[in-house]
């Protein structure tokens, strides 16, 4: 038997078993619950990575690569691993280690766009599981953590390694509340109250990790997405948010305390110190592997910029980041004319929540399974994937494999 027939046999055995379905939302519930980044990231190589690169033929590359957010995805992530060439002091296991990375983003977007294009119903079925996985371990994070510490006067810290982190942890479940209020609530509509009450709760759980950078990002997009969708319930909740907070912050001395007593948290001088580092390689970057270690005045030491942007920047220059503005200005695009096509505001509101999360955490897009993946480049690829959903010849294959 020649290897491409084994190939397909392989991966009909697998997809009559619905396998890459299956692991896939194992792979995202993972995410939430997993005590071991180490666990997980070894799960997505050894259950999902390993099994669909052996079983991926050309002919579904090529259906694959068609939209342009995919190409563009692939194209920033191949430019920063090419910046290797002209970093300091980069040795062979840095290629494998980032070159590595750019297949996990590859798979990724790939199975992703494969499953929405094999399923129907794929993307209602994920946002309702991660609806449900966000509130029960939204629940069972409150509960557990505030067990043995102060509330609400502590930063709440979730159950998942992926998500302890304050500030990732209320991106990925800011991410979420999203999901929740734009496309969960339209399609369940007679259990809206039942829904509804369980969005608070996610977006209770946001607002106790006490993460000004994603909770602002999340007032921001509801705020456009109220007035852009006429949602005038939704509007003037956003309003009454905005003007219950700003009278809790000046008459308030303990909330005004939680607001303003980590400052910028060093992100002004992280700004300071790295910008004088771009402009030693403004057009090209320092590349990707570069140590670029910032000492505060304090003496604290940060190994990265907090920042997409600046990290971008920095590792890849002014092409690093054009490339980057250039994949979110068509996501945004693609997002608001499905938004126009469909009235579903969800794509355009996901892209912009995370594009303004990104500007407080994190400091580049290609990763090991990582929360980034959850808020970041999801919402690229189920985009990816809806527009060339209504491609014959994609149609055609895809409604074919069973």
């Amino acid at each position: 038997m020649k290897f491409s027939e084994l190939q397909i046999t392989i991966r009909s055995f697998l997809e009559q078993r619905h396998y890459f379905f299956i692991t896939y939302f194992l792979f995202f519930l993972g995410f939430f619950v997993f005590p071991s980044t180490h666990w997980h990231n070894n799960f997505f190589y050894g259950i999902i990575l390993f099994p669909y690169l052996v079983t991926l033929q050309l002919k579904r590359i090529r259906l694959i690569c068609r939209p342009n957010i995919w190409l563009l995805s692939m194209f920033l992530g191949g430019y920063m691993c090419l910046t290797l060439l002209w970093a300091d002091n980069a040795v062979f296991k840095d290629y494998v280690y980032y070159l590595r990375r750019l297949v996990y983003l590859f798979v990724f977007l790939s199975l992703t766009i494969e499953l929405v294009l094999r399923y129907p119903k794929f993307i209602d079925y994920l946002f309702i599981f991660l609806f449900w996985v966000a509130t029960i371990t939204g629940i069972a994070s409150i509960l557990w953590f505030y067990s043995s510490c102060s509330f609400p006067k502590d930063r709440l810290f979730f159950i998942g390694d992926q998500v302890q982190n304050p500030v990732v942890g209320a991106s990925v479940y800011g991410m979420i509340t999203l999901v929740c209020f734009f496309h969960v609530l339209k399609t369940k509509e007679s259990y809206v109250w039942i829904y509804t009450g369980l969005s608070v709760v996610i977006l209770f759980s946001v607002a106790l990790t006490q993460s000004r950078g994603p909770l602002g990002a999340l007032l921001i997009t509801f705020l456009i997405g109220a007035v852009l969708t006429r949602n005038k319930k939704l509007l003037a909740s956003v309003l009454c948010v905005i003007l219950i907070g700003g009278l809790m912050f000046f008459y308030i001395e303990g909330f005004k305390g939680i607001i303003i007593k980590r400052g910028l948290s060093y992100r002004y001088e992280i700004f300071q110190k790295t910008l004088p580092k771009i402009k030693e390689a403004l057009i090209f970057g320092k590349g990707i592997s570069t140590d670029n270690t910032l000492i505060m005045a304090d003496g604290s030491k940060w190994n990265h910029p907090h920042n997409v942007y600046l990290g971008t920047t920095l590792y890849g220059g002014l092409i690093g980041l054009f490339l980057l503005l250039i994949l979110q200005a068509l996501a945004l695009w693609e997002g608001f004319l499905c938004f126009l096509r469909e009235n579903d505001f969800t794509y355009t509101a996901l892209l912009l929540f995370a594009f303004i999360c990104i500007t407080v955490t994190d400091y580049r897009v290609i990763s090991h399974p990582d929360a980034i993946w959850i808020y970041f480049w999801l919402p690229l690829a189920l985009l990816a994937a809806k527009r060339i959903s209504s491609d014959k010849a994609v149609k055609s294959f895809y409604q074919g494999i069973d």
